[in-house]
């Protein structure tokens, strides 16, 4: 998708959104809330941009139909299980002065006193005598119940939503945007622009998609949290997802002075578009932190945003971020010779770096690799679906340990679109970015100058892996890169600061 077809796509998807008859069930849509560039985000709105013909065309419809046939039931027989329950934990305090919503992406991370977005903050805010609430989104396979149950007696309780609520709820989330569905078509039967018209039934289909309607659900569920528990404030995660808007109407549905913080937690990408703009009508953050110096900027140049108090709180990722001194940094020219490899949480990107770095290494066998997963992703699964990665060569090897002891082993580090490479970077590896053709760039280190390195095919990645080999017998170009580094170095320290708890005296 060229940068051109992107914007047009997000102003359509826009347009939707702020349309005077937007509704709830509208702004609920995960599709129309245009993330960001990234190709497994926008391979769901390639019949926008190119639309399909003929039998194709008829394919497609039919299988999003199957699709939402197939989801509506499942959650049909998870409701007719159901015990009806809004959420799952201990019993509730009789009033909180701050709901946090996260997320849990993995059961390990059940029982764990520091959440794993918002690391030791609520704890810290409890510490200082406010009453903290943690709602917890489960995105695990395991129960909620179960879950719930791993916190036994943490200083700062924890609920886990329900998936699923009874029957007759779940019926009337299905009819409401049923309802959205239709009138969604019967502005896309009126609409003369035909992309535009495309962005409006491509909605109408996702409103019977599983998203819209856990979102719906999600709506019940804070506004009855927020109603129970009175809340001064609540602080979700802020990404862009039609999610955190939800969160944020439903909130103030319950208590209309409730504010509204959210969290912008990862790096901003060049072309991030939905965390970027405001939606009006209660949908909107009253204040917004970030994780560090760099995203408040790119924030505070946002129009949209021009009266939204924006500060920097910090991240978890933080907590160790800084740039330390030359001396203690191992110079590149004297890390070990090994390039590790960090794809995303995505099958597809992990297809993508691998297969590309797997060739390298044959091209390169006396380059050691080292293969990072991201901790959602199973090797075994990825090799068992992909015959490529079932046999390796000897130079390339599996992380078994933590991120730091692979990055203590590594010279280069070949990525795309994760943030995990910020880690490396401030530990003086030099960044290899895997680019693809016609493409827009996924890069997260779009600030880090010249010593970001970019390659397209092998023979790039042998040249600058050669090159960067060849340094030692120029010291002074030698000392150039290590200025790179260091200028790298300090840039990613602002990407993620530690955590500046005073800010939360502002919420």
């Amino acid at each position: 998708m060229r940068e051109k077809q992107y914007r047009s796509l997000c102003e359509a998807c826009d347009a939707a959104l702020l349309a005077p008859d937007a509704t709830l069930e509208r702004v609920s849509i995960p599709w129309l809330h245009v993330i960001r560039e990234h190709p497994v985000v926008l391979a769901q709105y390639m019949d926008v941009v190119h639309p399909s013909k003929g039998i194709g065309r008829w394919t497609r419809r039919l299988v999003r139909s199957v699709r939402s046939s197939v989801t509506w039931g499942r959650q049909i027989l998870r409701a007719l299980r159901s015990s009806g329950s809004q959420w799952f934990g201990r019993e509730l305090p009789h009033r909180i002065d701050v709901l946090v919503v996260s997320h849990l992406l993995n059961p390990s991370q059940a029982g764990q006193a520091d959440d794993f977005y918002f690391g030791r903050l609520p704890g810290e805010m409890a510490s200082q005598g406010r009453s903290v609430l943690i709602a917890l989104i489960n995105h695990t396979v395991k129960s909620d119940e179960a879950l719930a149950n791993e916190w036994k007696d943490d200083a700062v309780p924890r609920v886990i939503l329900s998936r699923s609520l009874n029957l007759l709820a779940e019926r009337d989330f299905r009819i409401r945007l049923r309802r959205e569905a239709r009138r969604l078509r019967e502005l896309a039967a009126k609409e003369a622009d035909p992309s535009v018209r495309r962005v409006l039934l491509g909605a109408a289909a996702e409103a019977l998609s599983g998203g819209a309607q856990s979102n719906l659900r999600l709506a019940r569920q804070i506004a009855a949290l927020v109603a129970e528990l009175s809340p001064k404030a609540i602080i979700v995660t802020f990404e862009g997802h039609a999610w955190e808007r939800i969160a944020f109407a439903a909130a103030r549905s319950a208590q209309p002075d409730v504010r509204c913080v959210g969290y912008q937690h990862s790096v901003l990408f060049l072309l991030q578009h939905a965390v970027r703009r405001n939606l009006g009508s209660g949908y909107d953050p009253d204040r917004i932190l970030t994780a560090g110096a760099v995203s408040k900027a790119q924030l505070e140049r946002v129009p949209d945003f021009a009266r939204t108090p924006i500060s920097v709180l910090g991240s978890n990722r933080g907590a160790s971020a800084g740039v330390t001194d030359s001396a203690s940094v191992p110079r590149s020219g004297d890390r070990k010779r090994a390039c590790l490899v960090l794809p995303e949480g995505f099958e597809s990107e992990c297809y993508l770096l691998f297969e590309f770095s797997l060739a390298c290494a044959r091209a390169l066998p006396d380059l050691p690799f080292i293969w990072r997963l991201h901790p959602l992703t199973n090797f075994q699964a990825l090799a068992a679906a992909n015959r490529r990665l079932r046999k390796l060569p000897p130079n390339v090897t599996l992380s078994e340990g933590t991120l730091e002891e692979a990055v203590n082993q590594s010279r280069w580090v070949l990525y795309r679109g994760t943030t995990a490479v910020v880690k490396a970077v401030l530990e003086g590896v030099r960044p290899i970015y895997l680019a693809c053709e016609n493409e827009l760039s996924i890069d997260p280190l779009q600030g880090v100058g010249d010593w970001r390195q970019r390659v397209t095919t092998i023979n790039d990645f042998g040249r600058v892996i050669g090159h960067a080999t060849r340094l030692r017998e120029d010291s002074g170009e030698e000392g150039t890169v290590e200025q790179d580094s260091r200028a790298a170095r300090e840039y990613c320290a602002q990407l993620f600061t530690p955590f500046d708890y005073d800010v939360l005296s502002e919420i």
